[in-house]
């Protein structure tokens, strides 16, 4: 079994995504999913660039936070709820913002059950 990038570029383009590796201010590497569709929630429609950091061991663990770039933003940190949705800066850049959540690792099909974590925290935005 590969891990790390290798491994989180290959699962997702096997369910149909091909995000880029971008090297992120904060020296981290993260996918970042270009034009992405918000599909579900009050932003439903809305085109964004997606960034979720990888971890060297990928698919074993994956990050608890989605980096959101949308012009407007659809929420800044002062759009803060404590204990529902902290928004804090992104180590992508001061365009994106970091939205931190606790997504759960699953053993098998990982990119497909991570991207239903992703659009349940649009659903609930």
């Amino acid at each position: 079994m590969i891990y790390g990038s290798e491994q989180f570029l290959k699962d997702f383009e096997e369910i149909g995504y091909t995000p880029e590796l971008v090297k992120g201010n904060d020296g981290q590497t993260y996918a970042v999913f270009k034009e992405f569709e918000i599909e579900i929630g009050k932003f439903s429609g809305r085109v964004i660039d997606l960034g979720l950091l990888i971890f060297p061991d990928y698919p074993r663990i994956v990050h608890n936070s989605i980096h959101v770039k949308a012009t407007p933003q659809l929420f800044e940190k002062t759009d803060k709820i404590d204990g529902v949705r902290n928004i804090l800066d992104s180590g992508l850049g001061s365009e994106w913002r970091y939205w931190s959540y606790r997504f759960n690792a699953v053993p098998e099909d990982n990119a497909m059950h991570l991207m239903s974590q992703i659009n349940g925290v649009f659903k609930r935005a």
